[in-house]
């Protein structure tokens, strides 16, 4: 199976103080390694510098795929707390599936609600209503078809700068890949709670 580990990003110190909280949950049922992009954060195996001017976080973020040393990881906003066992996530990545993600809770009228009017607006005309992925956790391997997902990701969220879903929905269909839906207690629920927008500086 490879190497395996956890991958986080912490720019600014509302996201390291976040991220110390989101890896002393995540100690309390898994050993497994942990290394954070961005700035050093106590807890954390190794920290890995990227530094690039404008949307430092988001861009460490879809980069994360180039940056982690794992084979297979376990990514994880800072404002994550793990509340359980999740390591069925990787034995998701052992039977052969690339991505292991989560559906977002809004949908319908509440879709893409968070990214700019003409994006979602283009989004829809040429893909349509997508199922919007929550993005904060996910599990993935690295392989060649991740690998074109990450870069389609970089190159569809390049067109507007703002979120990521909405250029992670358009990035799955130019990239498709084998994903596995997580059920809702892996990202706000009851095995990963999900404090949203709380690392933001």
């Amino acid at each position: 199976m490879g190497t395996t580990g956890v991958m986080m990003v912490a720019v600014g110190h509302k996201a390291r103080s976040e991220a110390v909280s989101a890896i002393g949950s995540l100690r309390r049922w898994h050993d497994w390694p942990v290394a954070v992009v961005g700035e050093p954060v106590a807890g954390a195996g190794s920290v890995i510098p990227f530094e690039h001017p404008g949307h430092g976080a988001r861009r460490a973020k879809l980069n994360i795929d180039t940056l982690s040393p794992f084979d297979n990881f376990l990514y994880l906003d800072a404002d994550t707390r793990v509340q359980g066992d999740v390591g069925a996530g990787f034995d998701i990545l052992a039977d052969g599936w690339d991505v292991a993600i989560t559906a977002s809770e809004h949908q319908e009228q509440d879709w893409l609600w968070h990214i700019g009017d003409r994006e979602r607006a283009d989004t829809e005309q040429r893909w349509g209503r997508l199922l919007q992925l929550q993005g904060g956790m996910m599990f993935v391997a690295k392989n060649e078809r991740t690998k074109t997902l990450f870069q389609a990701w970089r190159h569809e969220w390049s067109r507007y700068q703002q979120n990521d879903q909405g250029a992670l929905l358009r990035a799955l269909q130019i990239a498709p890949v084998r994903l596995w839906l997580l059920g809702r207690d892996y990202n706000g629920g009851a095995l990963v709670e999900h404090r949203f927008g709380r690392a933001r500086a």
